[in-house]
């Protein structure tokens, strides 16, 4: 590269010609436009995250969350108290909050379904030793 006088561009300079260092200011890159749709207003959001992510609200990620830890709880200890919970919850978060919520939900109703056999068990444990033990001052025969 030289200058009109022939002499050597030096691209360190402060000064000189460095037109093939300037980007072409008439350019202006396209900018996205929103699809238009009959009937609906077209509303400008800001701070929206990338393409095809809804925004999330912090109280129904929360309830989401909560909904999940409290149905894996309920796998294993008093399913048939936190099961319930964690279902309430996360039918709140999809209902208010349009957040999803499926894993409490699902962890939810597991754990009610084991909580509910495993109480079950109890009282038939409870009765069987009941009926197979005689009680005290009952019949001769």
């Amino acid at each position: 590269m030289t200058t009109p006088n022939n002499e050597p561009n030096n691209p360190y300079s402060s000064g000189g010609n460095q037109n093939w260092s300037q980007p072409n200011s008439s350019y202006q890159p396209p900018q996205y436009q929103a699809p238009q749709y009959h009937g609906q207003n077209q509303q400008q959001f800001g701070n929206q995250p990338g393409y095809g992510y809804p925004m999330v609200h912090p109280e129904g990620a929360q309830l989401a969350q909560t909904s999940m830890i409290l149905g894996i709880i309920s796998l294993f200890v008093v399913g048939i108290v936190l099961g319930p919970i964690a279902i309430v919850k996360a039918n709140r978060a999809e209902r208010e909050f349009n957040t999803s919520a499926t894993v409490g939900k699902v962890t939810g109703w597991i754990g009610t379904i084991f909580g509910a056999l495993g109480f079950l068990y109890i009282i038939f444990i409870i009765l069987a030793v009941f009926v197979s033990f005689p009680v005290a001052g009952g019949f001769d025969y």
